[in-house]
């Protein structure tokens, strides 16, 4: 192999790793999006409860799906690398807002 060849090679792969940066940039940037819209309401509820507004039995119940939703989104995350990025590209290519 070559030094033109190798520094081909090189330079293919620095364009590779830059690609999977702002691949993982834009998945974290997503997770933060959906974990915000999990946890806003929840923490709402939870100032309720502290105000005397909301009874325990509530909060433990929205603490409950709280905890469900926090399964289905991590079981999102799960997904291969791919399928994350082409659910990110729909959403925003649609508006999807939550």
């Amino acid at each position: 192999m070559g030094l033109y060849t190798f520094l081909k090679i090189d330079k293919s792969m620095e364009k590779i790793k830059e690609q999977r940066k702002k691949e993982r940039e834009c998945i974290a940037a997503y997770y933060d999006k959906r974990m915000r819209e999990l946890l806003d309401p929840w923490y709402g509820d939870f100032q309720k409860w502290k105000r005397g507004v909301l009874s325990q039995d509530k909060l433990s119940d929205r603490i409950h799906e709280f905890h469900t939703g926090n399964q289905k989104l991590y079981s999102l995350f799960c997904q291969n690398r791919e399928f994350l990025l082409k659910l990110i590209e729909w959403e925003y290519q649609n508006e999807v807002k939550e």
